[in-house]
């Protein structure tokens, strides 16, 4: 009873006020993240055709992977020490030089092994030119200090940045994409609207910092505290993309666009919580154990509720919705599939309270970890197995099962680490 007066304490007027303004402008980033496609990927789908869609979806899936390398676990680790550093009154300007030229070296040295394999490897030199100017999107990812701005707390600024990227893509899009032979100017003006978005962010921030000189002591210290989140992170991407890699590394293009067209709906839909969790992220990570605690136990009805309620719509309207998007008989011959991917929305929900929420929030990168690299080793295989059998429904089956996999081990590292709390008490 006295830790559930403690959080009313502190859930004071003000806070509250932060907190909401907070999520309602990371929900709004999630708003456009599933308008935004909803109005581009049938435009594409319908001008390109589900061959070049694909492959578009294909190299994109690479470079996010190429990402999680750049990130390195600083979208956590770099969070919660400035959310920590803010809430001391101390100096920002210093962490963030040390992440920002940190992350832009490793992108360097990472775009020299891309070249090369884009290069050698024939899957890819057949169509270099997509998957070159993918890498674009890194960049303009690299660039963004994302980061920086949710351990402040100035979501409204992620919010504006976020749409200025995504409006830029979308108008370049409807502007410049009008034929089939149109398809390898697609990344390159997606990349440039994350450019621009970029270097917008990187302006803005100096309103906030200033300019120093990156500490070495710092980068070792920060690389090393980052190693197990970007393991994580790796297995994380690894799991989210494992069913489009290898259907467009051993099926084909065409299946790639098909299964795409139905998952990133689903993954709009999971952005509700992503917003959520990343507005009380730097919140939850100065708190109490037992208010932590106690926060978490809340939060598992509240996203069931949810959860359910953002599936209803899709089993409802979902045939509906796929034919007045795509008006593709190839797509809607699957609706079955998307169906089934429908589950994703509540599983998702749980593991992420998990994994991307509670664990990192108190510093457990370890359980985190485990979840994550586990998850990522059975969904591997289920892959291989499944995938090279039944192909796209072998994809399905393949994210459902990961999926669940992830909440089923979340929860039990969760309930393992609260018992040997007691344990030791």
């Amino acid at each position: 009873m006295g830790s559930i007066n403690d959080i009313t304490k502190l859930l004071s007027t003000s806070l509250v006020k932060r907190m909401s303004g907070n999520y309602i402008s990371l929900l709004f980033i999630q708003a456009t993240n599933l308008v935004l496609p909803i109005v581009t990927y049938p435009f594409l789908i319908r001008i390109l055709g589900l061959d070049r869609f694909g492959l578009i979806m294909f190299a994109q899936a690479i470079c996010g992977v190429v990402l999680v390398f750049v990130d390195y676990g600083f979208s956590l680790s770099a969070t919660r020490r400035i959310a920590l550093l803010k809430n001391e009154g101390k100096d920002l300007s210093t962490i963030f030089w040390t992440v920002f030229v940190i992350k832009i070296s490793i992108a360097l040295l990472l775009f020299i092994i891309y070249y090369s394999c884009v290069q050698l490897i024939p899957r890819f030199a057949l169509e270099k030119e997509v998957f070159l100017l993918s890498y674009l999107i890194v960049i303009g990812q690299t660039l963004s200090v994302d980061w920086f701005f949710q351990g402040i707390e100035k979501m409204k600024l992620m919010a504006l940045i976020s749409l200025l990227a995504k409006g830029l893509f979308t108008a370049f899009i409807f502007m410049y994409i009008s034929k089939s032979l149109d398809y390898i100017k697609v990344p390159l003006l997606m990349g440039l609207g994350f450019i621009i978005a970029g270097l917008l962010s990187v302006f803005i921030s100096l309103k906030y910092i200033q300019f120093r000189i990156p500490s070495l002591s710092l980068a070792r210290e920060l690389i090393i505290e980052s190693f197990n989140l970007f393991i994580s992170n790796f297995a994380a991407k690894l799991i989210n993309t494992i069913p489009v890699l290898v259907l467009g590394l051993f099926v084909s293009d065409f299946t790639v666009g098909i299964y795409t067209s139905m998952e990133k709906l689903i993954t709009t839909v999971k952005g509700v919580f992503v917003s959520l969790y990343q507005a009380v992220y730097p919140w939850l990570s100065v708190q109490s154990a037992s208010i932590q605690l106690k926060y978490v136990k809340k939060m598992t009805l509240i996203i069931g509720i949810l959860g359910i309620l953002a599936m209803i719509p899709f089993f409802l309207f979902g045939g509906w919705l796929l034919d007045v998007l795509y008006d593709s008989t190839a797509i809607n011959n699957h609706i079955h599939l998307f169906y089934m991917l429908t589950i994703n929305i509540l599983f998702s929900g749980y593991y992420m309270l998990f994994i991307a929420h509670y664990f990192p929030a108190i510093g457990d990168f370890i359980s985190r970890l485990k979840v994550l690299v586990i998850s990522s080793i059975i969904g591997v295989l289920i892959a291989l197995i499944t995938i090279s059998q039944f192909h796209l429904i072998g994809a399905v089956i393949t994210s459902i099962s990961v999926e669940f996999f992830l909440m089923l081990f979340s929860v039990y590292y969760f309930s393992k680490q609260q018992s040997l709390k007691k344990l030791y008490s």
